[in-house]
Formats: structure tokens, sequence, C-alpha cells
């Protein structure tokens, strides 16, 4: 089997705008707040997160029942439709009504693009490809950060964003495969939630990355008051380097030792930040944000590598957003807690999450192993 580079990177360009459905809220928050004054507007950015964390797992179910291909084209149908009717800037409830149905569709393209992305790899380069998606958050944002202030307002962004689903869903329609994912699993949905969570192959990737987003965040959000503010646009970039790089590892390398390695030198190098002066801690941090950025490489590399079966890889990313998702909402206050004892206070408390995430790493692989 080759590689569909050109198909992957497709898919890619839907992880692209999946991330720009919270960028283009996010990003023009000061303009809607001129135009929904005294309203709680910055839940419009989260309601995406917490339909991840409610519906996570159903995204991954819907994708395995109804196959990868359909959904991921009703997706960016409906992402595509919701983010014109949004550019109408209609009353505020019925804006955040879009934005949930919105977090949905972002559920279902985050959940079934990895999985045709892994169909549509060689053995070889599935590992490739995983890295690849893991960098979709950062590189989206970081590309609706240049983009957004070129155009006229909300209302210009939300028709771009729906041209863009719109005309890759024209682009896809013809090349996608059939059948990917699809199966016909039975029982109710909550059954099938349990599922997930008590099997260990489908569980271990989510597992991972729940430790990663439970520190990433909150670091990246606080470090730079202490390190200095050019530090900021600078970390995200460098912990891309690392995610991209987990994926060309772990063709060599098993997913799960990168992350046993990902852990234990994090663990390693926060230790080592904590015990320099100040002046020297941001080279020690900088290079630290490489070895962080492997963890969600990694994880997204461990889900082919522990389920062959397309539809339990759709399950396993469901998971995956769900986890992902309650890490992201939780991370920002949890870290602001730890400010009171200056710098050191968000890097032990980074150092406490590596830890438990290293055991929890290595517990559920020592499972898998033992399970038959």
């Amino acid at each position: 089997m080759r590689t569909d580079w050109r198909l992957i990177g497709l898919l890619f360009v839907a992880g692209l705008l999946a991330a720009a459905q919270f960028a283009k809220v996010a990003l023009t928050l000061g303009d809607l707040v001129a135009v929904y004054p005294g309203t709680p507007l910055p839940f419009a950015v989260s309601a995406l997160s917490l339909a991840g964390i409610l519906f996570g797992v159903t995204a991954g179910l819907i994708v395995a029942r109804v196959g990868a291909r359909r959904a991921l084209l009703t997706a960016m149908a409906g992402a595509a439709a919701f983010s014109f009717v949004e550019a109408l800037l209609p009353p505020f409830p019925v804006f955040m009504a879009l934005r949930a149905l919105e977090g949905l569709t972002h559920l279902t393209i985050v959940v079934a693009s990895p999985t045709l992305m892994a169909a549509v790899a060689s053995p070889r380069d599935k590992p490739v490809a995983m890295g690849l998606w893991g960098t979709f958050f950062g590189v989206g944002f970081a590309l609706s950060a240049v983009v957004i202030p070129w155009l006229d307002g909300p209302r210009t962004v939300f028709i771009v964003h729906g041209a863009g689903f719109l005309i890759l869903f024209l682009a896809l329609w013809p090349l996608l495969p059939r059948g990917v994912a699809r199966d016909a699993s039975h029982g109710s949905w909550l059954s099938r939630h349990a599922e997930i969570y008590t099997n260990p192959r489908l569980v271990a990737p989510a597992l991972g990355f729940l430790w990663h987003t439970l520190m990433f965040l909150g670091l990246l959000t606080y470090l730079p008051k202490f390190l200095g503010a050019w530090t900021a646009p600078v970390l995200p970039l460098i912990a891309l380097i690392g995610t991209f790089g987990a994926g060309v590892l772990a063709r060599s390398i098993a997913p799960r030792r990168l992350l046993i390695w990902a852990f234990g030198m994090s663990i390693a190098g926060l230790l080592l930040a904590l015990a320099m002066p100040d002046e020297s801690r941001p080279w020690i941090i900088l290079p630290l944000f490489a070895i962080l950025g492997l963890v969600p490489g990694a994880s997204f590399a461990n889900v082919p590598a522990l389920n062959p079966d397309p539809a339990d890889q759709a399950r396993a990313n469901g998971a995956i957003a769900q986890l992902g998702n309650v890490g992201t909402a939780a991370t920002t206050p949890l870290f602001a807690v730890s400010l009171g004892f200056g710098l050191a206070g968000p890097l032990t408390f980074a150092v406490v999450i590596c830890v438990i995430g290293l055991v929890v790493v290595c517990l559920i692989h020592r499972k898998i192993a033992e399970t038959p």
C-alpha cells in the first residue's frame, strides 16, 4: 500500500479549519463585544470545549456507526452552514446555540480526520501521519492569528471560514474512501461508552493525552509572565516540532516507549529548571517544550499502533477528544492556583502532573501486555 499524501494533506487542512472554529471567535472577541455588549461572550469560545467534554466519545461512536467518510462530509457541510449563519450576527442566544452545534461538527471532524489519515497511510507512514495530525490545533490557531487581522471584522471572518469548509467539502467528496471505520456494533450508548473506557487499548492513547492537556495550556498561559513576553509565541512553536517529531520517531520506536520517555525526560527537565537560577531557566524550558510536544504526537500514533481496526481507531480518537477537552478546560484554573509561589509553583505542579502521567501510561500499557 502506498501512502496517499495528497489526501492526508487535505485531511490536515480539515484539522486546520477545525482549529479555526475556536480561533475565529477567540481572535475577534474585541469586535464581538461591541455586537453583544453585556453578554458572557467568552463562553462562545468554551462552548466547543464543553461539547468535547460531553460528547467526545459519542462522536467516536457515531463515526464508527456511519463510517468516517459520511461523518466527515456531514460535519464539514454543517460547519460551513453554521459559520455562514453566524456571519449574520444573530441575537446572542441564537449565536450561542450555533456555537454549541458547531462544537458537535468540530468533534466529528477531529475524530473522523485522523481515522481517515491512518486508513490511507502505509503501515510505515501511519506514525508520521499521526504526528502531523497532532500539530493541527497549534498550526491552525497560528495561521488564524496571521489571517484574521487582514479580514474585515467578524462577519467576513465567519464567511471566509464557512467558504473554506465548503471548498474543502467539494475537494474531498470524490477522494475519500468509502467504508472506513464502519462497523455493525450494537448496544446502548451507555454500554458502548463503558466498553471504550474499560478497554485498555482504546483508552490508553487518551490517557497519555489527558495529562499533557492538563499541563500544556496552563504552562503556555503563565510561563511567559516569568520568562518574558517574547516566549509566548515561541513555546508552542517549539512544542509543534516535538509533536511532529514524535511521528517520525514512532516509525522505529513504539509510541508507548516514546510516551514513557517523554514523561520521564519532562520530569527531569522540569526539576532541572527548578534547580537553575532565574536567568538560566528560559534556556532549559525552551528545549523542554520540544520534549513536552512528543506526548500528543506519540498519543495519536498510539491509536493505530494499538488498534488496527479503523472502527476501533474512531472510538479511540473519540476518547482522545473527550479527555483532551477535559484537560484543556481544567488546566488554566488549576495552574492559576500555583502562581502564589512564583515560577516554582507552575513548574512544580507540572512535575506532579508528569509523574502521574508516567505512572498511568506505564500501568495501562502493562495492562495491555497482560491482556490476551
